[in-house]
């Protein structure tokens, strides 16, 4: 098998998603996916995860095989280290974007949750909405009611949620309210997630990199879907898996096996190590 071109980069930062890229169709990391991203931190490579997840569930994974590099997370609202009190960099919302986009979602019974720091709150906690972090230890939520007002400064990401697919509709009704006052992005069909807008993979990771003082052909980005867009363009190298959606696949600079066949940790293997 011939080596690939961007095999002769010189590959010194990996930004990895999560859902999708990173972990199976289990939710895990595999054993030979830690050990590549393992034999690459020993050669001096710089490895984080870059989701749209919020720290906590992050950083569940960052343990798992010791990420070296701060994480980058909430689609690149914030960039902190997994134990770190403070985030390197953060992007917050607008407190009256965030009240208006409670407000709407309560008055029409849409279910919502959102961050501040490392905490997720919703107005009430119903756990089959948060199926995604079935795999993280200690997950818990802050239930906070009809106050739910009182707690809009310093949110960082909103979500809202339907579980029988439909939230597309919902986040166009948000859209119409509030014109050019988010972006939405990472839309599962289940979930959106809302974020300020400018916010993406693409800033976090770019923060990253210059906290570096790395060159973007020093950066290898990893992702599948439409929120990791904008940091597969930025990135000297772009790796997607053979499940990524199709405007992914058309980025890739390298195209993987799929998460559930050790894509990322094969892609690693023969680009890094």
């Amino acid at each position: 098998m011939s080596v690939p071109e961007t095999a002769k980069k010189d590959i010194k930062l990996i930004a990895l998603d999560l859902d999708g890229t990173l972990l199976n169709s289990e939710k895990v990391i595999t054993p030979r996916t830690i050990a590549a991203l393992q034999a690459a931190m020993r050669k001096g490579v710089r490895v984080t995860i870059a989701t749209g997840r919020m720290l906590l569930g992050a950083a569940f994974f960052g343990r798992q095989f010791g990420a070296n590099a701060p994480i980058i997370c909430c689609n690149g609202g914030v960039v902190q280290g997994m134990d770190d009190p403070d985030p390197l960099f953060v992007r917050h919302m607008a407190p009256e974007t965030v009240r208006s986009i409670l407000s709407i979602c309560h008055a029409h019974g849409w279910y919502a949750n959102w961050y501040i720091g490392r905490e997720v709150y919703v107005e009430r906690y119903l756990p089959e909405y948060f199926y995604v972090y079935r795999t993280v230890e200690d997950f818990h939520v802050r239930e906070v009611g009809d106050r739910f007002l009182d707690y809009t400064d310093d949110v960082i990401q909103c979500v809202v949620r339907d579980l029988d697919g439909n939230v597309e509709p919902k986040v166009h009704v948000l859209q119409e309210a509030l014109p050019g006052a988010f972006s939405a992005q990472q839309n599962t069909g289940r979930s959106s997630d809302i974020t300020p807008v400018g916010v993406t993979k693409a800033l976090g990771l770019e923060f990253l990199m210059h906290h570096y003082g790395l060159a973007p052909e020093n950066v290898m980005a990893c992702g599948d879907a439409d929120n990791d867009l904008p940091m597969l363009r930025f990135a000297g190298t772009a790796v997607v898996p053979a499940n990524g959606l199709d405007c992914a696949k058309a980025l890739a600079t390298y195209h993987a096996e799929s998460n559930d066949e050790d894509g990322i940790a094969k892609a690693i293997e023969e680009l890094v190590l």
